[in-house]
């Protein structure tokens, strides 16, 4: 069961519309909020807005300085291309994959607390 990441209500499928199709691969609505959650297809993944993970799609990357000579690195042109052009070293716990990426990463909740602090 799938949980809403706004206010962790339960989400259930709903029925893409024709156009839709060739973007999502699932959309999802919560059932306390009511707001709709989708599902990219894999092969969006460099036009997000936040870096994700190209092999399981999570949000939850790490930046990393230097290449680790034990994690698997993602031999994708696309990535080599980003790094050519200067993009961050990324790396996924979950799946334990390297790759570039120009987008950001999302917020740590220490590094959101102090940034919420801050701005106070």
């Amino acid at each position: 069961m799938q949980t809403c990441r706004h206010c962790g209500g339960t989400l259930a499928r709903i029925r893409r519309k024709f156009y839709q199709r060739a973007f999502f691969q699932s959309i999802f609505n919560c059932k306390s909020c009511n707001r709709v959650e989708t599902q990219d297809r894999w092969f969006l993944f460099p036009f997000g807005k936040l870096s994700s993970c190209p092999k399981c799609g999570s949000l939850h990357v790490e930046k990393m300085r230097a290449v680790d000579r034990i994690d698997r690195m993602y031999h994708n042109p696309f990535s080599y291309i980003q790094k050519f052009f200067g993009a961050d070293l990324h790396w996924c716990p979950l799946c334990r994959l390297q790759f570039y990426d120009h987008r950001k990463k999302i917020p740590s909740g220490k590094s959101a607390k102090l940034a919420n602090s801050a701005a106070e």
